[in-house]
């Protein structure tokens, strides 16, 4: 026996949580617009977001192109899709409306509902398959040997000795890095100091041998030397 209820919307999630909408004409418009059947303040919907339309078997679901998409219980929707009790319905990512209504199944009868799970009850005439009967299963003749365990208080076999595994030594390379960086270290300041030299004794022979020691700054008062 079934019997058919009215079909409405209830917001989930929305602008306006527990609100319930009737669903009762042959075409329903949900979007943002005053001109829609069903007008939902929300950024997340556009204009003219969804499109419901009434069937013998309760509403479709269609997007018409709306921004953020119309999802059923978090499927997008393409095309015309119909809708059961209980769906989910949302407008973007803010707005959840709940679809209610639609054609109820009632229960089954009391007997019919035993017969049908799991009932010790039989119908007339019914008589139960023999049990099968399973083989023996063949025991195998091999039995794997058990370990012995050594008696209490009494002295562990001594294993025979095995040279370990060669490996790698153990190698200090911070060690020889930090080395090796004083090493360059040094050779950089003793030849940046043989640069020095050279290039103070060039200086000095360039000046002695075109005369230009008045031109140094401070040379002729540090040498007492006489310059026209």
């Amino acid at each position: 026996m079934q019997g058919n209820g009215g079909f409405r919307l209830v917001v989930r999630r929305g602008p306006q949580p527990n609100q319930v909408y009737e669903l009762n004409k042959d075409i329903v418009a949900l979007g943002r617009d005053i001109t829609n059947d069903i007008v939902i303040n929300d950024p997340e919907v556009s204009r003219h977001h969804c499109r419901m339309t009434r069937t013998p078997s309760g509403y479709t679901l269609e997007d018409l192109g709306s921004t953020n998409g119309t999802f059923i219980n978090g499927q997008r929707v393409t095309g015309a899709r119909p809708l059961v009790n209980g769906d989910m319905i949302g407008l973007g990512e803010t707005v959840t409306l709940g679809y209610e209504g639609g054609a109820v199944q009632a229960p089954p009868p009391v007997s019919q509902q035993e017969t049908m799970i799991g009932s010790t009850a039989q119908p007339p005439g019914y008589a139960a398959p023999p049990a099968a009967s399973t083989p023996p299963q063949p025991q195998s003749a091999y039995a794997a040997p058990q370990p012995q365990q050594p008696a209490y208080g009494a002295p562990a076999a001594q294993q025979p000795y095995a040279p370990p595994a060669p490996g790698y030594e153990y190698y200090d390379y911070e060690e020889e890095g930090g080395s090796n960086t004083g090493r360059w270290v040094a050779i950089g300041c003793g030849c940046l100091a043989v640069a020095c030299v050279i290039g103070t004794g060039a200086a000095a022979f360039l000046i002695d041998a075109m005369n230009l020691w008045c031109s140094v700054p401070f040379v002729p008062q540090l040498f007492n030397l006489y310059c026209p």
